[in-house]
C-alpha cells in the first residue's frame, strides 16, 4: 500500500488532541460530580447514564476522523493498465552553457536562473514533448525529446557551464541543432524556447533563422541577465571566487544582456520576446502563445497505475458517524428527556 497525499497524516496530530480532550473533560466531570454530592447520591443519579455506550460514541467519532484523514490522504494499492493517447506539442530548450552565464547579476546566477526558468515551464505542460540542447562553442542535444518529465528533470538539474568547450557561443549551429532534434520537419506544433544571454553569438545568426522559418519552428527567447551586466566570477573547487575573467589587456571582462539580437530572433520567427524575471509571469503569456501551435498525436502508450481505494475508507467513516448517531448515551438506549 502507498499513499498519493500522505501530508493529511500530519493531521493524526489533531486526532490526539481530540483524544487528550475527551480525557481531560471525563476527568473534569468526575471531578466536578464528586464536589457536588456524595458518591451514592451520584451513583443514584447517573444510574441510567451507560459510560459504555458514551465511550462507543467517541471511539467511533474517533475512528471516523481517522478514517477521513485516511481518505484524503488516497491509499492505493493493486495495479491497472491503461492505454494512454498523449497530445501536445514538441518543444526544445536552447540552452546557453557559455562562459558568460557565470555571471550573477540575476539571482541566482544566470544558468541557475535558465534552469529554475525550464522547471516553471515544466508545471505548465500538459502531454507536451520536451527537450533540451545546450551550446557554446557548438550545440550538443542534452535531452532528447520524452514525455518523462522526471527524466527531463535530471538532465536539466545536470546543467553546467563548461561541459561544452567554450570557443565562442556559436547560435547558428545551436539553432540547426535543435532543428534536428525534432523528428519531424516542417511541422506547425514544434517550438524552441531559448535561453540566453545574447552576447557574444558567432555564426551566421541569419541563416539560422531562415532554416527556423524554413522548418516552421518559432523560436521564443528569453533573455538571462541584465543591460548592465556583471563580471564573470572564477571560482575553486570549494566554488569560492578567486577572481573575475579579464580580456587581453588585462580588464574585468562586463557581460551585459543583448536584448536586441533575441527580440529580433523571435520577431523573426513568429514568436515571443522577454526578459528573464523574478515572477516569471512571461511563462504564463508565452505559453498561451505556444498554445496556438498545431497539436500532436503522439505514439499511444501502455501506462501502469495503482488503484485509488479511498471510497472504501470513507464509506466506513460515513457508517461510523451514522452509527454514532443511532447510539443513545443511556441503558436504555433513549436519551433521558428533561
Amino acid at each position: 500500500m502507498q499513499f498519493l497525499n500522505p501530508e493529511w497524516f500530519k493531521g493524526f496530530w489533531l486526532v490526539l488532541a481530540v483524544v487528550l480532550f475527551y480525557l481531560s473533560v471525563s476527568r473534569r466531570k468526575k471531578a466536578l460530580l464528586t464536589r457536588f454530592a456524595h458518591v451514592q447520591s451520584i451513583a443514584t443519579l447517573t444510574r441510567s447514564h451507560s459510560s459504555g455506550k458514551e465511550f462507543l460514541q467517541k471511539s467511533l467519532l474517533i475512528s471516523a476522523f481517522i478514517l477521513i484523514l485516511l481518505a484524503l490522504a488516497q491509499p492505493q494499492w493493486g495495479e491497472i493498465q491503461k492505454e494512454v493517447q498523449r497530445k501536445g506539442r514538441e518543444i526544445v530548450f536552447l540552452v546557453d552553457t557559455s562562459l558568460s552565464m557565470l555571471a550573477e547579476d540575476v539571482e541566482p546566477g544566470r544558468i541557475e536562473k535558465a534552469k529554475l526558468e525550464m522547471k516553471s515551464f515544466l508545471r505548465k505542460l500538459h502531454g507536451d514533448r520536451i527537450g533540451i540542447v545546450t551550446f557554446a562553442g557548438s550545440g550538443f542535444v542534452q535531452s532528447p525529446l520524452t514525455l518523462d518529465y522526471d527524466a527531463f528533470l535530471l538532465f536539466a538539474n545536470a546543467l553546467q557551464v563548461g561541459y561544452i568547450p567554450d570557443v565562442g557561443t556559436s547560435l547558428s549551429e545551436a539553432i540547426q541543432t535543435a532543428i534536428k532534434s525534432f523528428p519531424e520537419t516542417k511541422q506547425k506544433h514544434q517550438a524552441i524556447v531559448l535561453l540566453s544571454d545574447g552576447e557574444h553569438l558567432e555564426g551566421d545568426v541569419e541563416t539560422a533563422i531562415r532554416e527556423a522559418q524554413k522548418a516552421n519552428v518559432r523560436i521564443y527567447t528569453i533573455g538571462i541577465g541584465t543591460l548592465e551586466g556583471a563580471p564573470i566570477p572564477l571560482r575553486n573547487d570549494q566554488r569560492k571566487i578567486i577572481g573575475y575573467k579579464k580580456d587581453r589587456a588585462g580588464e574585468i571582462v562586463i557581460t551585459k544582456l543583448n536584448e536586441q539580437l533575441l527580440k529580433e530572433i523571435a520577431k523573426q520567427t513568429g514568436a515571443l520576446y522577454s526578459p528573464a524575471t523574478p515572477g516569471e509571469r512571461e511563462l504564463e503569456w508565452m505559453y498561451e502563445h505556444i498554445g496556438g501551435l498545431d497539436i500532436k498525436e503522439f505514439k499511444q502508450q501502455v501506462v501502469q497505475e495503482r488503484e485509488n481505494h479511498f471510497q472504501l475508507f470513507l464509506a466506513t467513516a460515513i457508517a461510523c458517524i451514522l452509527l454514532e448517531m443511532c447510539i443513545g448515551e443511556t441503558k436504555g438506549g433513549k436519551a433521558v428527556e428533561a
